[in-house]
């Protein structure tokens, strides 16, 4: 376990740094993410970030050159196949399937100049250049497989043997049908796509476009020019895409939108901006994905907020959705802070939906945050904070876990103190805080390790003595203690920590702390009946 502890410790970290923007960037190793201000990218569109498992910042690039981790060009990475212009999805980095040196950098571009059009890729191997890295020679710009006119969309998205990946893009024809293309990307390189039809004709697919993916790889939103969405099926076995039915905003006039998944994919939020010449409105959306129908799918539709903005959706690695912010009135303006979903699997504006979070301190978010591909993780959830009373635990984890064991950084219970149950319950022996671990064995026979701390209150003890009987016209005090953060519930309906009383009877109280661990107590008083005794006869000699 020693081993497995430290290959899985620092098995978290690819979605650590992200960069954006106009030099804009998060580090998302502290919670909540700090600011970078490192960077040396200028750029209005999407962007791809590379960093390995412990974090390490390893590479990023705008779909036309790549920098490397300090910052400057990397090595024979300029003059790449990308496309100028506020793209949201045209570049995208993954890792070879059995080079832990080298990655992928996809780009699409239209160059009526050059004559190239579609789908490209170039090689990066981090071995090159003193380990900064570098384009491998000969492996720069690439045209994929039937890759030949797609859209300025790509997304990637792991196979369901969580090894290999699929990247996804739409294929942009003359004639009126609209394609999915979904790439195998595997030990052997690229495939050629799998092709599905779109149910949305090409007379409708118009201007920019995009597409969501659910963490889960089951669930697929694309979108066709400003207001239609396609819900769909995508099998990540066979790459075969499955039109379900679309949804058209009711607004008219509209003028860009775009979406992210929650974490379960349970929930898909729109943000969308609405052309009202000569100004513009801005609004975040709600929609229920977990709905397979189209009727009860539209009618989920709620509204969040309506904006003073137009923002870019991304999930952090904090299970947070990060939205940037720019304005269209008059000219673009970007500002210099970004939004956030705090919580986006809750409902409605249950969701936590907070303007200006995070400040980028005077850079410029722009329209473009990464994009990762599906990744390993491993988190632990809980419920219970009492001394005395079972803390249950619940694993968060991708790919679901070939095996799991806890560590519930408690030695004094013993042998309880360790689990191998998929969710184990624990009883705290002491109030304190307790480092709990679990140690993840995916299917791959890949190690992640997850820690929590814990804090265990004490459980209230009231104490109201042995039951007892006095005589009439005593009065007893019942006292369960005092404490300035519990709150006090007696049989009598009196909320005070102590009563007084003066009749038989049962007498019963309730102690709650702050996070609702309870302690009770009762006392059975009786009252003896009768006056003064009479007095004793004095007996004279």
């Amino acid at each position: 376990m020693i081993l497995f502890l430290a290959k899985g410790v620092f098995a978290q970290g690819e979605w650590n740094n992200w960069y954006f923007g106009n030099k804009a960037g998060l580090n998302f190793q502290p919670n909540p993410p700090s600011v970078l201000l490192n960077s040396g990218l200028n750029y209005q569109g999407g962007i791809a970030v590379v960093s390995d498992s412990s974090g390490q910042l390893l590479f990023y690039s705008n779909g036309f050159r790549i920098y490397n981790r300090n910052h400057t060009l990397m090595l024979n990475a300029d003059g790449l196949a990308g496309i100028m212009g506020p793209f949201l999805q045209t570049v995208y980095a993954a890792p070879f399937i059995d080079d832990a040196n080298k990655y992928y950098v996809f780009t699409i571009t239209t160059n009526p100049t050059t004559g190239e059009f579609g789908l490209f890729y170039s090689v990066v191997d981090m071995t090159l250049d003193n380990g900064l890295g570098g384009v491998v020679a000969g492996q720069k710009n690439i045209h994929a497989p039937g890759g030949d006119i797609v859209r300025f969309v790509i997304k990637g998205i792991r196979h369901e043997n969580k090894r290999d990946f699929w990247l996804l893009t739409q294929e942009y024809l003359s004639s009126n049908i609209n394609r999915y293309l979904a790439f195998l990307v595997d030990q052997n390189g690229i495939h050629p796509p799998v092709i599905s039809n779109s149910s949305v004709p090409r007379s409708l697919a118009y201007g920019n476009s995009q597409f969501a993916i659910s963490q889960s790889g089951t669930k697929l939103i694309g979108q066709y020019g400003s207001q239609i969405l396609e819900n769909c099926n995508f099998n990540a076995a066979t790459g075969v895409v499955t039109p379900l039915f679309t949804f058209s905003f009711p607004e008219l006039a509209l003028f860009e939108l775009t979406m992210c998944f929650s974490w379960s994919g349970n929930k898909l939020y729109v943000s969308q901006c609405k052309s009202e010449y000569p100004s513009y409105s801005y609004f975040l959306y709600q929609l229920d994905a977990s709905l397979t129908d189209s009727a009860a799918f539209a009618a989920s539709l709620v509204k969040i907020s309506r904006c003073n903005y137009f923002g870019v959706l991304a999930m952090g690695k904090d299970s947070k959705i990060y939205i940037t912010e720019r304005s269209e009135n008059g000219s673009i303006h970007n500002k210099d802070s970004l939004s956030i979903i705090h919580n986006p699997e809750l409902p409605g504006s249950s969701c936590n939906f907070e303007e200006n979070a995070i400040s980028l301190q005077g850079r410029e978010c722009r329209d473009g945050l990464p994009h990762f591909l599906q990744r390993y993780f491993a988190y632990i959830n809980h419920a219970g904070y009492c001394q005395g009373i079972p803390v249950t635990f619940e694993p968060n984890t991708w790919p679901p876990p070939d095996s799991l064991w806890w560590n519930f950084g408690d030695p004094t219970s013993g042998t309880a103190n360790f689990s191998n149950d998929s969710t184990p319950e624990h009883i705290f022996s002491s109030a304190g805080t307790f480092t709990v671990q679990m140690i993840v064995r995916h299917i791959d026979m890949r190690y992640d390790t997850a820690t929590v701390n814990i804090t265990i209150e004490p459980q209230p003890s009231p104490n109201l003595g042995p039951d007892r009987t006095v005589c009439e016209n005593q009065t007893v005090i019942l006292d369960a203690g005092f404490n300035p953060q519990w709150s006090y519930l007696w049989s009598t309906g009196a909320k005070t920590s102590s009563i007084a009383v003066s009749n038989s009877g049962t007498y019963g109280v309730t102690v709650t702390s702050p996070n609702g661990c309870t302690g009770s107590d009762t006392v059975v008083l009786s009252i003896l009946p009768g006056s003064t005794p009479l007095p004793k006869q004095i007996r004279h000699n």
